[in-house]
């Protein structure tokens, strides 16, 4: 997850790479919650790296990035299949639920209203709108699995606006700013020696 809690501010100490990542800190994405299942095993997380991968309404196809260490990822290798979810701006609770922690821990959709879809995955209900998708292609990079999907169904359940990073940064209690916080250092520990040896990989050495 790419949720970065720290405030955004221009400051002329900065080094170059907080220069570089207040320039990211500036983008205000849309918040996605992501959900699949394997088996009996099920789970979700809050995604931000989600986009349209074609122009052609007959082919919808979607680009998600995902974390390999995550739960969520290890049911989408598994199934071949995931839902994505547009929120709300008043569901900042539902994506905290999962937003922070693990689906090995904790099941995330314990206690939510959620169908079946045809990809096998959890479609919540009462989402601003839903996708469910069919991995077609993967690129692993490392720290990030990017997956291509079509999309096989969908629809927008009501009008508004989506909720985007800082609504759910601004919705937030300092308890979970701190274990997003943590959340975000452990992945960072964990995703930096994927990508190093992706990278060298390239290089040959």
């Amino acid at each position: 997850m790419a949720l970065r809690p720290d405030p955004q501010k221009t400051d002329p100490q900065q080094t170059g790479l907080e220069k570089i990542d207040a320039v990211f800190k500036s983008v205000n994405r849309e918040l996605w919650i992501v959900t699949a299942a394997a088996g009996e095993r099920r789970g979700g997380l809050v995604a931000t790296w989600v986009s349209q991968a074609s122009l052609d309404p007959q082919k919808p196809v979607v680009a998600v990035g995902i974390a390999p260490n995550h739960h969520t990822a290890e049911l989408i290798e598994e199934s071949g299949g995931f839902a994505l979810h547009m929120l709300r701006t008043d569901q900042a609770e539902l994506a905290w639920n999962f937003a922070i922690g693990s689906g090995r821990d904790r099941d995330k959709l314990a206690g939510l209203a959620f169908s079946s879809g045809e990809s096998g995955s959890p479609v919540l209900v009462g989402t601003l709108a839903w996708l469910d998708c069919r991995v077609l292609s993967r690129f692993d990079t490392g720290d990030r699995i990017f997956y291509w999907a079509d999309i096989i169904s969908g629809q927008r359940e009501v009008e508004g606006e989506p909720m985007r990073v800082n609504d759910l940064i601004a919705a937030a209690d300092g308890e979970q700013l701190a274990a997003l916080g943590q959340d975000l250092s452990t992945d960072i520990e964990l995703q930096r020696p994927l990508a190093e040896a992706w990278r060298a990989g390239l290089s040959g050495t």
